[in-house]
């Protein structure tokens, strides 16, 4: 990676991991919480703390799953970086070890290589 990119694709993997984790821990503290409530007599809060442990786990799937696409673009990003420059080199080395083309004026029928004016 290089070094003008502050986030490296490991570390983007290890947050997508982590989220991961954290959505199905979201999601048995919903379950035990919902089933707490519901033994207590409060429906109402039941569905409540359902639905805000749906939504929070949710968020945190899509969160993970962006972030494991970051990682892949950057991933790809920088081996198409490398590629290029790998091209960009051989193209230099290639143009040093080449004369120049040489440019017969008169048979450019546009003068653009300064024949007569």
């Amino acid at each position: 990676m290089s070094a003008r990119s502050g986030i490296k694709p490991s570390e983007l993997y290890t947050a997508a991991r982590i989220a991961d984790a954290l959505v199905y821990a979201v999601g048995i503290a919903g379950v035990v919480a919902g089933a707490l409530l519901f033994q207590e007599g409060y429906p109402g809060f039941t569905l409540v703390a359902w639905a805000l442990t749906f939504g929070v786990g949710a968020g945190l799937r899509l969160i993970a799953w962006s972030a494991k696409g970051v990682a892949q673009l950057l991933e790809r990003t920088e081996a198409l970086v490398e590629e290029l420059g790998g091209l960009q080199r051989r193209l230099a080395s290639a143009e040093r070890s080449s004369p120049p083309p040489q440019v017969d004026p008169d048979r450019d029928p546009y003068r653009r290589w300064g024949g007569h004016h």
